[in-house]
């Protein structure tokens, strides 16, 4: 049988055993009022069904917040069954006790309805919910009404007395602080009907009878309240007393919550360990199973004791099992690693492929820089070769010479010198798109001693007023070396001015100059002086007065 149908059995079992004694109870105050018995063995079994059901508290409910409130709730009932046991056993023909713990009706009333409400906050929720504290505040006004309840023949706060009837008596005149705890209870009943109706989470799909969860309990109190509403609350005959039906009706709600999944219980440990993944197996201190997965593994006594030493032991490569000492005895369990080792020999295979894959690209990205590197060289010196072409034709010229003079070796030094400086400078500017002055200086002092290899007689001013261009620099280069051309070399002197302005004058020489314009917006002025040509770079526009 299953656990749910066992539920059901127990509480139509614990129906027929209140049916029962409460049926022996009004027969026994008809027919044989002299039973001393009947009370003693209608407390006994009210108190059965009360710890059965403190039985289900503890062993069911997961919640250790809802057991607390439960418990306390429950603790409530028993002692107020208990006032009415003693009362009926001992206290029937002493009306002034019986008057006074006639009042715990009142605390049952106020602390019974809260504690519900306390629980019903949990249906649905994880084991480590906590409800707000600000509703532990409602403590405060249930203490007040319970002491005000005790203390009622001191204020009648609770129950007036009459002047004219005989004292003591049974009869209790409803007053205002009645009034206010059937309020109160209305009030905590209504919540928790809101509350259980936000927990309940049903679908249009559900049936009936889940949907009506949250109204059950108000429901089965307004039907079994309505007799003895109707006569006053004195009744001659009643199939279950008043006290026992309410309590009995709110442990039976609770227990439909229970088999409708609205609180989480320990149930149904058979279906969870046979179905387990991890193959659980609960043992006793001796090593005996008491609750076993259907693919655990068989534990011999040498595993046992090597789990008990180490809490682990590999039963294959894949396979480990885990010990976890309980109380009472061993939990045990296994994990599967299988899929776990073969994800990582996956990860492992997909890094060296993945590794190879980068030194393969490590090698690519070399190569394409290397590649990259030595087109941007190649352009470079493509670049250098179309800028000196004129002067490398000139070179091979004189080279293919048969037989070269002192002259020749001198022209050639001074075409070289003017090749690799123009280089250099040329180089200078395409890494750092600038020119040092200083590299300039150098450049024309190395030009002008090969000048003067050719008894060019060669002077050099160079006092810029402030850094150049670096066009204007290869510029300078260019029109020196173009000048030497254009005279065949054959100078008698050459003057070089770098100051404000680039000034070249020369002499002994019977080429004609003519003003010319060059690249970058720049051009050749030429001045014809006695001995010679005064030549001055000048930007377009600029006109210099001699």
């Amino acid at each position: 049988m299953g656990e749910r149908k066992k539920s059901v059995v127990r509480l139509f079992a614990a129906a027929t055993l209140l049916f029962a004694v409460s049926a022996y109870r009004q027969l026994s105050m008809r027919y044989w009022p002299e039973d001393f018995l009947q009370p003693y063995l209608v407390w006994a079994v009210y108190m059965l069904l009360l710890f059965g059901w403190q039985h289900t508290i503890t062993t069911k409910i997961m919640q250790k917040s809802m057991r607390s409130h439960l418990t306390a709730q429950n603790i409530v009932s028993i002692l107020y069954l208990t006032v009415r046991f003693v009362q009926d056993a001992f206290l029937y023909t002493d009306i002034p006790w019986m008057r006074f713990t006639g009042y715990f009706i009142n605390i049952a009333a106020v602390f019974i309805p809260l504690f519900g409400l306390y629980g019903a906050f949990y249906l649905g929720k994880a084991e480590d919910y906590r409800i707000d504290k600000k509703w532990y505040l409602l403590l405060i006004p249930a203490c007040f009404l319970s002491v005000m309840a005790l203390t009622n023949d001191l204020h009648h706060f609770l129950y007036y007395i009459v002047p004219e009837e005989p004292q003591p008596n049974l009869y209790f005149h409803p007053y205002i602080g009645t009034y206010l705890i059937y309020l109160w209870g209305l009030w905590m009943i209504g919540h928790q009907v809101y509350v259980i109706y936000q927990r309940n989470g049903t679908t249009k799909s559900d049936p009936l009878y889940r949907k009506m969860i949250p109204f059950y309990e108000p429901i089965l109190l307004f039907l079994f309240s309505i007799p003895y509403a109707a006569t006053a609350y004195v009744v001659r005959f009643e199939l279950v007393e008043y006290s026992a039906g309410l309590i009995f009706i709110l442990v039976l709600c609770w227990e439909l919550y229970i088999l409708t999944g609205l609180i989480p219980v320990n149930t149904q440990y058979e279906e969870v360990f046979r179905r387990s993944t991890v193959a659980m197996q609960i043992l006793s201190p001796t090593g005996e199973r008491i609750a076993v997965s259907e693919n655990a593994a068989d534990l011999t006594p040498v595993i046992l004791e090597s789990l008990k030493q180490n809490q682990h032991f590999s039963v294959m490569e894949d396979v480990i099992m885990h010990l976890h000492q309980i109380p009472g005895g061993y939990m045990v369990w296994q994990t599967d690693l299988s899929q776990i080792h073969q994800a990582l020999r996956e990860i492992q295979r997909l890094n060296a492929e993945l590794e190879e894959k980068q030194d393969l690209l490590a090698q690519e990205i070399r190569i394409q820089s290397d590649e990259t590197s030595i087109q941007v060289r190649n352009d470079i010196y493509d670049s250098l070769s179309s800028d000196v072409a004129g002067q490398l034709f000139l070179l091979t010229a004189i080279l293919s010479k048969e037989s070269l003079s002192t002259d020749d070796w001198n022209r050639i030094c001074l075409i070289g010198t003017y090749i690799k400086r123009f280089c250099n400078l040329r180089l200078t500017y395409q890494e750092q798109q600038t020119i040092p002055m200083g590299d300039l200086a150098i450049s024309l002092q190395d030009m002008a001693k090969c000048m003067k290899n050719l008894e060019i007689r060669t002077s050099l001013d160079f006092c810029p007023t402030s850094n150049l261009a670096p066009e204007l620099i290869l510029l300078i280069m260019k029109t020196l070396e173009t000048i030497l051309e254009d005279a065949d070399f054959r100078l008698t002197s050459m003057a070089i001015r770098i100051s404000d302005t680039v000034c070249f004058e020369i002499t002994g020489t019977d080429h004609e100059f003519i003003p010319r314009f060059l690249e970058g917006g720049y051009r050749l002025q030429a001045e014809k002086v006695p001995a010679g040509y005064r030549l001055m770079l000048l930007k377009e526009g600029e006109v210099v007065q001699s």
